[in-house]
């Protein structure tokens, strides 16, 4: 059974579909953000209907969570400091490498490779596209860095002023005009402060719902508001990787080749449908080697 709560924030209020669902014997309450306007009873069922089909495919995934879970700690608990560093140099490179590129960057993976191992810059490469990747790799190290802390505007407003710095002029700050995202209208500038605490508070509230689901529902939301004239996707994807990393879950590496599909799930999940990214990401995790 699904039911709508409403929260009045800053004189503003926002509108949640509230699920029920039974994990270990215990009945749990699931909210889910769905605006600033009042959903209709059709909505409701809408919202209540997704919810039962994430929940059976998490459901029917759970093994597989749980190996990879037991995998990725093995690994990090028995491998060599060797062989455990050039993990992180492979991850990290190949990391960089696929969210940049998803943005437009005309660097290669060998060309990112001797950038950040070895400080070659490419020849006859854009200075922006080389300074792109070495600020990824930095803001990707603060992002593991601060894995012992948690989520807050400061933090992500830290983490798009360290991958903008010396590029952009708004680097750590939220964009102050409105944007277009193909047929998506993100929310007016003036919203975004309060969009963004409230998609914090949602994710504080709700940690007790599958990690996995958690990061999912945070990303497409977070890419839904857009809070930046640039540097969305990859923010976004650094902080889709620290709620996993945080919960004991490998890195997610989003792929350039399968950009295409990456995108056709964002734009699902922005009809609240995010069944689709937790497959796609599902099977992304499942594809990479590194942790097993």
């Amino acid at each position: 059974m699904a039911f709508v709560r409403k929260k009045k924030i800053n004189g503003r209020y926002y509108y949640y579909v509230v699920t029920s669902t039974r994990n270990e014997g215990k009945i749990r309450k699931v909210e889910r953000y769905v605006g600033i306007n009042p959903p209709t009873d059709k909505d409701i069922q809408k919202y209540a209907d997704k919810f039962n089909s994430t929940k059976g495919f998490l459901s029917s995934k759970e093994l597989d969570f749980e190996k990879i879970k037991k995998d990725y700690l093995s690994k990090l608990g028995g491998g060599k400091k060797d062989e455990l560093t050039n993990i992180e140099e492979e991850i990290l490179v190949k990391f960089t490498y696929d969210t940049n590129r998803i943005e437009g960057s005309s660097l290669t993976y060998k060309d990112t490779k001797m950038l950040l191992q070895e400080g070659i810059t490419p020849k006859e490469k854009p200075l922006i596209d080389v300074k792109e990747t070495e600020n990824h790799k930095k803001a990707f190290l603060y992002m593991k860095s601060n894995l012992n802390k948690d989520i807050s505007k400061r933090f992500i407003l830290e983490l798009h002023g360290i991958l903008k710095k010396d590029i952009a002029e708004d680097a750590g700050m939220f964009r102050n005009g409105q944007v277009f995202v193909g047929d998506l209208v993100p929310i007016r500038p003036s919203m975004i402060e309060a969009e963004v605490s409230n998609l914090i508070s949602w994710y504080k509230k709700n940690k007790k719902i599958p990690p996995f689901e958690l990061a999912t529902i945070f990303h497409c939301v977070f890419e839904r508001l857009h809070p930046f004239f640039d540097g969305n996707g990859r923010v976004g994807r650094l902080l889709l990787n620290f709620i996993l990393l945080k919960n004991d879950y490998p890195v997610i590496i989003v792929q350039n080749k399968n950009k295409r599909r990456y995108y056709n799930a964002l734009r699902r999940a922005d009809n609240e449908n995010y069944l689709y990214m937790i497959k796609y990401l599902f099977s992304e995790l499942m594809n990479q080697k590194y942790w097993k």
